[in-house]
């Protein structure tokens, strides 16, 4: 008897589906640049960039309803591997990585590459590693494949008490960082942006559970990327005459280190283990963009690389997208095109802080402080850029920038219309809005199937175990919310504490679980 082949369980309309999004994502910001050419008042046009594309995915994860535990804990198991791909690159680095990796290239250089290598590198030890034995697994949590591997319940609750930490810290950044975002595109209060968030956040889980997080996800890494992608392409085709900034940039970053020379700019030599990164506030630049260990020593840089690479691998949010595949084979090939997007990602990024960094030793470097250009003024109104000296001619270091206001301050920079700086900071909100939906998720699942059902080998009904996971992703977002009301700290922190944590607890239960067949659950 034929069997019918795996593929036709995919839906052969995505492609068109999300063909149609990213047109009408594209058109709508199209639409708001005509409205701004014919003096649309500012104020609506950035409450219509929050909120539109906040309300479109509502609606797609309003139309993934389902009442199957298949799809809503695993979204059916047949998502395809570029689209798990995509979700998963977007969800781990997330909003407070793509923002803070462009302001840390800009200010840190080279130094800040530990943090790309080590998201890239995770990703192939959780594809050779982890990913595929969780796949034949099965589980829809990760707490859960540990229970079967070990037939106990208790390393079901313990871990799933464990891996809780990290997505708790996780969370609190991505809303943070999208409150920060929100603040700067429409100048609201703190308090409502968060309580906006986490409604998206509810309606995001609560329709579908995993199948419209996958969903959704997918549209909020699309919009992410077309976001970065487009800035860096009109500044890459102003700049090098190639629309290509990720393969261009390389002698915009020659040019700026020959002016970097001319300052006679020496980056000292760091202590082994420092870490010197760039935080929130206003940073000085004294380090040349390609000089190697600068602000993070050597040692440093090969531990923080380990580290993310390890929590990368071993994160418990990342995993259960492991168990929406097809298969094996396509969980193996979804890390494949997680590195491949996480790669274009941090090179667009790359691109852009060289960008940046050439435009202001163009236009700022050798002027005097009553000469700064329009753009300049701005962002130093916003406080997001300060200047210090009153010598007619300022050097290079007498420049400071907010590490979270770089990707912005590149359209300002660059003299591009309002609706350009919109399109950017939609993007930003889209990617940390996709990170905290899988982590919040992968939480609701893990309270839900770990924690209230982890005391019965027997799973409940379907309806029982979906209305569960529904109550707990209100409890997960309203303890994101607590969170960040009471931790107001730097979200970059939180992701690193969070990777951190994750490489210390999953990665090594995990690894030797798979690897070591002797280890017990006492072990």
């Amino acid at each position: 008897m034929s069997m019918p082949h795996r593929t036709r369980l995919v839906n052969p309309r995505l492609g068109t589906y999300f063909g149609i999004f990213a047109s009408a994502f594209i058109g709508f910001f199209l639409v708001l640049l005509i409205l701004e050419q014919l003096d649309g008042p500012a104020p609506y046009l950035e409450t219509v960039v929050l909120v539109g594309p906040l309300l479109l995915f509502v609606a797609i994860a309003s139309a993934s309803w389902t009442s199957n535990a298949g799809e809503y804990f695993a979204a059916g198991r047949r998502v395809p591997a570029v689209y798990n791909g995509l979700v998963l690159a977007v969800s781990a680095l997330g909003g407070t990585g793509v923002i803070a990796f462009t302001g840390l290239f800009f200010l840190n250089g080279f130094d800040t590459w530990f943090l790309a290598i080590g998201f890239s590198s995770g990703f192939l030890i959780m594809g050779i590693v982890i990913s595929p034995y969780l796949r034949k697994y099965g589980a829809y949590t990760v707490p859960s494949y540990l229970a079967r591997r070990f037939e106990s319940r208790f390393v079901r609750l313990l871990t799933a008490t464990v891996f809780a930490v990290p997505m708790i810290l996780l969370l609190t950044a991505e809303l943070s960082m999208a409150v920060h975002v929100g603040v700067l595109l429409t100048g609201f209060a703190h308090e409502f942006l968060a309580l906006l968030f986490a409604a998206v956040l509810v309606g995001t889980m609560v329709f579908g559970g995993m199948r419209a997080v996958g969903w959704v996800g997918t549209a909020q890494a699309i919009a992410a990327i077309i976001s970065i992608v487009v800035l860096a392409g009109i500044v890459g085709l102003i700049m090098t005459n190639l629309p290509l900034a990720q393969l261009s940039f390389g002698p915009v970053l020659r040019r700026v280190g020959r002016l970097e020379e001319a300052q006679q700019i020496v980056t000292p030599a760091s202590a082994m283990w420092a870490y010197g990164l760039a935080g929130q506030e206003l940073t000085f630049i004294t380090q040349r963009l390609a000089a190697p260990f600068g602000s993070v020593g050597w040692a440093g840089f090969l531990a923080g690389t380990l580290t993310v690479m390890m929590g990368v691998a071993g994160a418990p949010w990342l995993l259960p997208r492991c168990a929406t595949t097809l298969g094996v084979y396509e969980a193996r090939k979804s890390m494949g095109w997680a590195i491949f997007f996480t790669g274009v990602i941090v090179l667009t990024l790359s691109s852009i802080a060289v960008f940046l960094r050439s435009i202001v030793m163009s236009d700022l470097v050798g002027r005097s402080i009553d000469q700064m250009p329009i753009w300049f003024v701005r962002l130093t109104e916003l406080g997001l850029a300060g200047v210090s000296g009153r010598v007619p001619a300022l050097p290079l270091s007498s420049f400071a920038f907010a590490r979270d206001g770089v990707l912005y301050a590149a359209p300002l920079a660059s003299g591009f219309p309002a609706v350009v700086h919109y399109l950017v900071m939609a993007g930003g909100i889209a990617a940390a809005l996709a990170a905290a939906a899988a982590t919040a998720f992968a939480l609701a699942a893990i309270l839900a199937e770990d924690v209230f059902g982890g005391l019965k080998w027997e799973p409940a009904r379907d309806s029982v175990r979906i209305n569960t996971a529904r109550v707990m992703c209100f409890v997960v977002v309203t303890i994101g919310l607590l969170f960040y009301s009471l931790v107001r700290t730097d979200p970059l922190e939180l992701l690193l504490s969070a990777l951190a944590y994750s490489a210390a607890t999953a990665f090594p239960i995990l690894t030797l679980s798979i690897w070591w067949k002797r280890l017990s659950a006492l072990g």
